[in-house]
């Protein structure tokens, strides 16, 4: 039925004009009835608004591990990269760019900040050994504390403590055990103290 225009029914009831018409006059005369009618009706789709081919090639993803060190507390920053129109997957997953832009360091080390009481305490969890004496983001590493989806499938940490606060060291691997095994091996090499506290995650976001 458009508004204005005949009822569509008419075409299909031959000999029952008048009741045709008194009902397309009807549902003319409330449109906002019959479409609180129509409105109702349950059609049982509950599919997602957006969906996503899972046989496509994974855009880049850059995992970033950065720490507030007035809590101790750790977060993964996942951001996706656009791939230039001529790339092709590697093994399943689109390149990541060689030198990755300051400016996304830069959001990494905001996604910690939102969550801090200052922003000034967040820095990258890859710690250098100077750490201590100067807890600052100066004495972290940016291009250690992340992993790139084209060359790991995971991010590894490791921390120490001294006295109240944590030093750490981050590592890739291809797989989980492999990552966080690198991070105890740098963690403990880097730091020359036991490395205990591990954990891992992936670097892409499950599909």
């Amino acid at each position: 039925m458009t508004r204005g225009g005949w009822c569509p029914i008419e075409a299909f009831i031959f000999g029952r004009r008048l009741t045709v018409l008194l009902l397309c006059l009807a549902l003319l005369a409330s449109p906002a009835t019959a479409w609180a009618a129509i409105a109702s009706f349950d059609l049982g789709n509950d599919l997602p608004p957006v969906i996503e081919d899972t046989t496509k090639a994974a855009n880049c993803t850059v995992t970033y591990l950065v720490t507030d060190i007035t809590t101790n507390d750790t977060i993964a920053v996942r951001m996706r990269m656009t791939s230039a129109p001529n790339d092709r997957p590697e093994n399943g997953v689109m390149p990541c760019p060689r030198d990755i832009p300051p400016r996304v360091a830069a959001r990494a080390l905001e996604a910690c900040g939102v969550r801090a009481a200052d922003r000034k305490t967040c820095v990258f969890a890859d710690m250098a050994r100077d750490f201590i004496s100067r807890p600052t983001v100066n004495s972290t590493a940016e291009n250690t504390s992340r992993c790139a989806s084209d060359q790991a499938t995971d991010i590894g940490i490791a921390c120490g403590t001294s006295g109240d606060a944590q030093i750490c060291g981050v590592a890739c691997g291809i797989g989980p055990e492999a990552a966080a095994a690198a991070a105890m091996t740098r963690c403990e090499a880097k730091h020359l103290t036991q490395c205990k506290l591990t954990g891992s995650l992936p670097v892409l976001a499950p599909r």
